[in-house]
């Protein structure tokens, strides 16, 4: 470890200062390790690094091990930057605080050097925790707005940058004792008397704040969630930056991108079986992942609350949900495998879905939801919880997130102003129709799109739904689902991923659907084309036509989504109970083979079509018949 001599560097400044000579052989920093690392005490600096564009400069090894030797103009320029004016200050209270040593990031590491740069991410938190005093430097502090911190007031009225760096995080928490300071190096206070407020900009448990995590225990999930809204400038640090608070190694592959946070990940899994780790995306309520780690610590917003669960815990919340002591006695590790994480997990089933619980609890038991598609698991959220008889259920689950790009639906809606309608409401909120298009996503995976007569007030709605690589659109009718989208996207997707599901009517290329408008002879039809290239987009061709309501149940697909009494067009109500029992309606010809059906046939002719193959035999037509009962 790499330390500023307080006295030699303050001692330099005093001599520039005065106009003396200076001693190009003094030592700046001093090297230790092992046991003299041990016994040395020393300060240890907490701040923001300057922003290059707003002319804040910080100070790097380089420069500073080369202080002496530099030309007085370059010294002197060096000495303007307002990072050295920073250590300057740091040196300066720890002179003041008896300390003869600080290390400070900016100018003690040697980021030249990858393996020193690897070997310091990795030690930092140690080096943190060993440090004598903390000084968190707040640069944007300054004045009244050092009250936010009085440990009376309620809630802060502005919060600091310091608060929203990855790297910072650590900071607060690994030393033994933090002092805060504003711009002008003024006291504000140190982390124990300032822990509620602390908590509360953080939401970080007092008693952390207050005594590190020496007697507490958080989980995988916690510590993640606390860095949820913290940001770095290197994207690779938002991983880098959690080794010490996880208690993991591992080396530094800058340019990796997010592969750097599910490196993470996978080490935690290697040394750790707190199952909490997969209880991200809890406030998520629409989406699907193809990977069952997170992307990034902001997967962990909102779950602060959650705490990891012992095995005798969790055996004995399984025991009052019903499951016998056999399988509970199990002993049910999981491990990482170049094909996934495999995982045995307790399972409720209904549908293609699948409910696990999770060995982790914030108020009740976490559970999350999988499906089975195209030989793998996709992690799908916003799924309302079901009950049911859990087993334990062995899984594979892939950690290597599959692209996933955005699919549009082109909608064709063109003529519905013929016939009074007008798009009204698109749901949810976040989701809108941009150029007659929607565009569905792994994060917005369903959108519903409804269409209003104001006349007779008729609505109906375009459901479209987007999942591992399939996508579907069906039309509802609906006065009202504004508070059933949770549920009506849930039995969307079930009917997108329900591998016995069959098209009701599937000509060639497009999926064909129609609905009944209650009382009367319309209603909306939907044209579902499918693509060669799906991957990318379809069209959804939306129009009126009459319809007189003679379709079966089998060919209404509306009851299968939602879970409302159907409605049958006008012809059906009139007609049903009072036609010959041999009569057998249809629709558009469906389920009889062409080459039985006359070509002179008018339409509402019924009638059958005789076993010995012969041609459909029309009996009477249904237009006729009906006239005099609406």
């Amino acid at each position: 470890m790499r330390l500023i001599d307080v006295t030699a560097i303050l001692g330099i400044e005093s001599n520039i200062d005065q106009g003396k000579e200076v001693d190009t052989t003094t030592e700046i920093f001093g090297e230790f390790d092992g046991a003299d690392l041990e016994e040395k005490e020393y300060a240890i600096l907490s701040h923001c690094w300057g922003v290059a564009k707003q002319r804040e400069k910080e100070v790097s090894f380089k420069e500073m091990n080369k202080l002496l030797i530099m030309s007085e103009e370059r010294r002197n320029e060096i000495r303007g930057h307002t990072g050295y004016k920073k250590i300057i200050d740091t040196c300066r209270q720890a002179q003041w605080d008896g300390l003869e040593w600080v290390w400070i990031d900016t100018c003690c590491i040697d980021k030249k050097s990858s393996s020193e740069l690897s070997e310091a991410i990795n030690s930092m938190y140690k080096w943190y925790a060993n440090a004598k005093l903390c000084y968190a430097y707040l640069h944007d502090t300054v004045g009244d707005s050092r009250r936010l911190f009085w440990k009376d007031r309620r809630e802060p009225t502005t919060v600091s940058k310091w608060f929203s760096r990855g790297w910072t995080l650590q900071e607060l928490i690994a030393p033994k004792v933090v002092h805060f300071f504003d711009q002008k190096w003024e006291w504000i206070g140190d982390r124990a008397e300032l822990a509620h407020t602390l908590s509360q900009i953080t939401r970080i448990p007092e008693d952390i704040l207050k005594n590190r995590m020496d007697f507490e225990s958080p989980s995988v999930a916690q510590i993640m969630s606390w860095a949820a809204d913290r940001t770095t400038t290197r994207e690779e640090d938002r991983a880098y930056s959690l080794l010490g608070l996880l208690g993991v190694h591992m080396p530094m592959l800058y340019g990796e991108g997010k592969n750097a946070f599910r490196r993470l990940q996978l080490e935690i899994i290697r040394t750790s079986n707190d199952q909490s780790i997969f209880a991200w995306g809890l406030t998520r309520k629409f989406g699907w992942s193809s990977s069952i780690l997170a992307d990034d610590p902001s997967c962990f917003r909102g779950c602060d609350k959650v705490t990891a669960l012992e095995p005798g815990q969790f055996t004995q919340y399984l025991g009052r949900e019903g499951m016998s002591d056999e399988k509970l006695s199990l002993d049910r590790p999981f491990t990482v495998t170049n094909y996934g994480i495999q995982i045995w997990l307790p399972t409720a089933t209904t549908g293609p879905f699948s409910e696990v619980t999770l060995a982790c609890e914030a108020s009740d038991l976490i559970t999350i939801h999988l499906v089975f598609h195209d030989s793998t698991w996709f992690r799908v959220f916003g799924i309302p919880e079901f009950s049911g008889m859990k087993e334990f259920k062995q899984y594979l689950l892939p950690y290597k997130e599959a692209k996933c790009p955005t699919f549009t639906f082109e909608l064709h809606d063109q003529t519905l102003s013929h016939d009074g309608f007008v798009m009204d409401t698109v749901l949810p909120d976040s989701m809108g129709v941009e150029d007659g298009s929607v565009t569905l996503s792994s994060d917005n995976d369903f959108a519903a799109v409804a269409y209003l007569r104001r006349q007779d007030d008729t609505r109906f709605w375009i459901l479209l739904s987007y999942c591992g690589g399939r996508h579907s659109a069906l039309a509802i009718l609906s006065s009202n689902i504004f508070k059933k989208v949770a549920s009506l996207r849930a039995r969307a997707l079930e009917r997108l991923l329900n591998s016995n599901h069959e098209p009701r009517h599937q000509c060639s290329e497009h999926l064909i659907q129609h609905i009944h408008f209650p009382g009367s002879i319309e209603g909306a039809r939907v044209v579902h084309s499918v693509p060669s290239d799906s991957s990318v987009g379809c069209t959804v061709t939306i129009e009126i036509a009459k319809c007189f309501g003679c379709c079966t149940h089998e060919q209404r697909p509306t009851s299968d989504v939602v879970g409302t009494p159907r409605v049958p067009g006008l012809m059906w109500n009139c007609l049903r109970g009072r036609l010959p029992q041999t009569c057998h309606l249809t629709e558009n010809y469906a389920g009889i083979p062409f080459s039985l059906i006359d070509a002179e046939l008018k339409l509402g002719d019924y009638g059958c079509v005789p076993q010995d193959g012969h041609k459909f035999k029309p009996e009477g037509n249904i237009i006729e018949f009906a006239k005099g009962w609406t």
